[in-house]
């Protein structure tokens, strides 16, 4: 009961941010089941309802501007893979928690952000750095988030690009938990049990997002990145 009301609350933000399915599931799912058994299930999860809203959300999809973000993700992916024990993981999350924080609460509160907008061209670096957080700590979602919605796009398709990235990231970490061993038939059982708690949730969040504007829309993607940050930093301490 519990782990099915985790997942319904996950997916419900998801559907409506677009994002912080696995930074909500995760933290709690692990408190009550191991790890190695959490994250392959939330990757599928996260793989599906990636796959679902890009679809629903297809005519609103432009491949160009985060080309370049999952060019450099991928290459990123390994390189932080690679690097997981040379850097203190506790220096890497602070400088992330104030990276994400600051930057949420500029575009809150500073009335002359929204004139800032970055170029496609500056999508490899943000990819490196997502797919890089993304191996060593399973948290890419932050630098994705940042990017696309500094390049200034519209809600639905700021949301869409944000689906078709996370399912390519997805796609990997999948395929990384396939190839060691961690996709076994009692996570495919759990995946079928709470396949229909994780498809009502994130119908409910797209409800819920259809009715908001712009703006709405935008503080919300904020407010889910100020909450990043402090899951980066509750796990310092």
């Amino acid at each position: 009961m519990l782990e099915a009301l985790i997942l319904f609350m996950a997916a419900f933000v998801h559907g409506l941010a677009g994002f912080a399915f696995a930074l909500l599931a995760v933290p709690l799912l692990s408190l009550v089941n191991p790890l190695t058994e959490v994250v392959p299930l939330v990757a599928l999860f996260g793989f599906t309802m990636n796959a679902i809203m890009l679809w629903l959300m297809r005519k609103s999809f432009r491949l160009r501007p985060v080309a370049g973000l999952l060019a450099g993700a991928i290459p990123g992916v390994f390189l932080g893979a690679r690097a997981l024990g040379l850097f203190p993981e506790r220096l890497l999350r602070l400088i992330l928690c104030f990276t994400v924080s600051g930057y949420a609460l500029w575009e809150i509160f500073s009335p002359g952000s929204r004139k800032i907008r970055l170029s496609p061209a500056w999508g490899p670096i943000f990819g490196l750095a997502a797919g890089f957080l993304g191996g060593m700590l399973n948290t890419p979602g932050p630098p994705v988030v940042i990017y696309v919605s500094l390049l200034r796009l519209e809600k639905d398709a700021l949301k869409s690009a944000l689906q078709g990235v996370f399912l390519v990231m997805v796609g990997f970490m999948i395929l990384a938990h396939g190839l060691y061993g961690h996709l076994g038939p009692s996570t495919f059982r759990l995946y079928g049990v709470y396949l229909p708690v994780v498809l009502c949730g994130m119908a409910l969040g797209q409800m819920l997002y259809l009715r908001l504007g712009e703006r709405s829309y935008h503080r919300v993607i904020h407010l889910f990145l100020l909450a990043s940050a402090l899951a980066a930093f509750l796990k310092v301490l």
